[in-house]
Formats: C-alpha cells, structure tokens, sequence
C-alpha cells in the first residue's frame, strides 16, 4: 500500500481489479526486494515461462515452435533444450514484509455462490495431443467438455470475476505424476501451474488455457525426532500440516489460522501468524524442497544444491519457476497453554491505538517474552487489539498483562479481557469457530 494506490489488503493484476494499474513491474516491486535477481533467475530455470509468473512478459510460444512429442509414459525423459545454472549466493528470501497492520476493505469481495458453465472442449490437435499425453502417465485427468470439469477447475474462492478455465485439471498421486503432467504442457506449449488448497484470489491461479496441477494428495510426512526437521508432502492444506505434527509429534510451524489454505503457497509466500515473533515467517523455516523443473526433472534446493532455487523458495511464491512437490522445514514444541488479553477499541480510536501499539512493538517482539501482538480493522464498527502470550510463567504473564494494560491506557476508551486456551482451541477460534465459520473440533 505504499507503493501503490490499493485500498485493500488483496493486490491483483486482473483486469477487473488493476492495483497497479495493470504495470507488471509496479505490482512487482511493491511486493519483492528484488526483482531483478527473480527475473534472472527465472529466465535461466525457466526461459519459456512454462510455469505460469508475472516475472516474464512472454507465454510459452506457439506449439509449432516445440519439439512435438508421442504421448509420454511417466518415466520417459524430455529434453526441451533448456539449460540450468546455479551460482552460490547470500541465503535470504526475496520477499519484503512491508507491513504488520493492513486495513481490509470487505466489499472487493463476492461471498456468494457462483454458477459456473462449462467450456467446450478443444478440437484442436494442440488440445488432442495433450489430453492423449496426460492420459498415458496420469490416472485422474479432467479436461474441457467433460462433466465434472466445472468442479475440477474451481477456485475455493468464489469472487464472481474467478473464472478460471485450464485446458485440463490433472490431480496427481505422486513426484512421477507431477513430472508427467509438466513434460506434457512443454511438449504442447501450454503453461503448468502447482494447486494445493486452490484459495488463488486471481485468475491466474486457476491456470486459464493451462495444465492445472492438483497436488492434494501429496500427503506423505516424516519427522527427524532429534532436529525436529520435517519432510512434507505439497499437497496439505495447512490445518492437515497442524494437526499431524501437534497430535503425532507435538509440534508445530509458524503459519496462519486459515485451515484450508495450502501450505506449500504459505511457506512459498512467506506466510505469517500467531508464532512469527517466536519463530519468524513461515519461509524462514525451509531448508530444502523438492522440485520438478521446467524439463520434468525431480530436483532438490538448499543452501547447498541449486541455492538460487532455495533462495526463489524462501519467499518467491507463486513466480518459483517450478512445482515444488516436498518442503524440508524446522518444526518446534507446539505450545501447551496460552493466555490471551484481548481488547477493543471504537473506530475513532484506531490512530492513537496504532501509534502507542508500534512504539512499543520492538519490545514486545522479543522472543524472551514469548508474545504475539496484532491490531485488526475489517471496516467494522470496532478496532481489535488481541495479544497472546505461549506456555509463559507466572512472571511473564505479570509482564504480558502490564504492557497491555499500559497500551489499553494510554489510548483510553477501550475495554479488555483475559482468558486461556489451548493451541488447537485457539487455532479454532482464529479461524472463525465462534462464528460458525469452521466446526469446533481439531480435525476442522
């Protein structure tokens, strides 16, 4: 919101909704660091822009400019000419947290069901030769024409301008799958675009004139008990990736509390939540992933192998030039007991309340005190100010409750209150439990 002229928190570069103003290079530079490094490293990964990126202006060429191919079987090889280099570099993410607070308009979004009519189906031979392609390697494929295409495309969003209509929605089972379905978009000259929990909020996402791929069952998981390291599939959504390692391993990563949204774009994107200032952004926490590059290869980044890659990863989000299909990440203790103070403020009151909460915010940041603070406006009739404190002391909580109370008033004319819960309780309650917005029970 500094660098553009939005007045809300989503950004988009769809037509309907031009941010900024339809300038690719604005958008971009108001949400990364440091495009210029993306853009070369996505030109040398990915120079056909076969994964779909506001990086490169250019789509894949014209199917009559690629090598045309027979239908692939999963464990056949295509080349596609492209070369891949990696240089050592600094460790970092590209992504710039520009702010903690954002004001939300609510009315750029339709919360209503759309109804949305099916596409004819292709009769070309670019549309043929595809479906032939992925048929052969995949087991579930669904393309234009067919039934339960409408379903298949369907974006968990349902903003009537979400209206995404991909070649074909494949929904694979496995990294041979993955590999597959990208090596039959290349073959074709059509995109490949990665799906997990398909909360995309612009057409883009849904991957129009595209191959789709759904990594949903991608739901392996492994812990290594003594680093508390993890090994998880692309496929879970982020509330499948809590509750297994809470009631499997008493774990957690730090993310938000929206339990249908894909953890691989979370991680990807740099997510943030309740443990951010215990355990910093979600990106923070990778440490390798697994990949299918723009030549249907399985490859691995870290800091040691392909560090471009894992640099792109550790922020990049949706313009990583390639499917990632496993992530590696530091996991820690999940929380036990956590005491909340939460109060409220009229609206009237939002700029002294933002003001007095920032000045003290380095302090409460520290992870001694085990804290989390945020402020929420959703152009309501009221301005939130919850705060919580994780698994602290008698002492810390003396602390906790006085450096509200300090903030409560000096900004006046609010009213406050404390209660405990529990991690799963309080994740519930994040994501709308009281309001009926999910079910009460930690499986939700």
């Amino acid at each position: 919101e500094r660098h553009m002229p939005c007045k809300s928190f989503y950004n988009y570069m769809n037509g309907d909704m031009p941010c900024a103003n339809g300038d690719r290079d604005r958008w971009l530079n108001a949400f990364f660091s440091d495009v210029g490094r993306m853009q070369q490293i996505k030109a040398t990964a990915d120079p056909q822009n076969l994964f779909q990126s506001h990086l490169l202006p250019n789509r894949v060429p014209p199917s009559s400019q690629w090598p045309r191919v027979p239908a692939l079987a999963s464990s056949t090889t295509l080349a596609l000419g492209a070369t891949t280099t990696t240089t050592t570099t600094s460790t970092g993410r590209p992504v710039a947290v520009s702010t903690s607070v954002r004001k939300v308009s609510t009315t750029s979004i339709a919360t209503s069901e759309t109804t949305i009519t099916s596409t004819p189906a292709l009769s070309d031979s670019v549309s043929s030769d595809l479906e032939a392609c992925l048929r052969q390697a995949i087991s579930s494929v669904v393309v234009r024409g067919e039934s339960s295409y409408d379903e298949a495309r369907r974006c968990r969003n349902t903003r009537v301008d979400i209206v995404p209509t991909p070649l074909a929605v494949v929904r694979v089972s496995c990294e041979e799958e993955v590999q597959a379905a990208v090596r039959c978009a290349a073959a074709q000259g059509v995109q490949a675009c990665a799906r997990a929990g398909a909360h995309g909020f612009e057409n883009a996402a849904g991957c129009s004139g595209g191959v789709a791929i759904d990594l949903q069952d991608l739901q392996n998981l492994t812990v290594e008990s003594a680093s508390q390291v993890v090994h998880f599939g692309a496929g879970h959504t982020l509330g499948q990736l809590y509750y297994k390692l809470k009631t499997e391993h008493d774990l957690v990563v730090p993310g938000g509390a929206e339990s249908g949204v894909g953890a691989s774009g979370l991680f990807l994107g740099c997510g943030r939540g309740m443990l951010t200032q215990l355990h910093g952004l979600a990106c923070d926490t990778i440490q390798g992933v697994r990949y299918v590059d723009a030549r249907g290869e399985l490859q691995v980044a870290n800091a040691d192998t392909n560090p471009d890659m894992f640099w792109m990863a550790k922020g990049g989000g949706g313009e990583f030039p390639g499917i990632v299909t496993e992530f590696t990440v530091q996991a820690f203790t999940a929380p036990h007991s956590l005491y909340a103070r939460d109060c409220t403020f009229p609206p009237e009151k939002a700029k002294a309340l933002i003001k007095t909460w920032v000045s003290h915010l380095p302090e409460m940041s520290d992870p001694v005190h085990q804290m989390f603070t945020h402020i929420t406006m959703w152009n309501s009739m009221y301005v939130n100010f919850p705060s919580l404190c994780f698994d602290c002391s008698p002492e810390q909580i003396e602390w906790f409750e006085a450096k509200v109370n300090e903030i409560a008033d000096a900004v006046g004319g609010g009213t406050c209150h404390s209660f405990g819960h529990g991690w799963f309780d309080q994740l519930l309650f994040e994501a709308g439990r009281d309001r009926g917005v999910i079910e009460n029970k930690a499986e939700a």
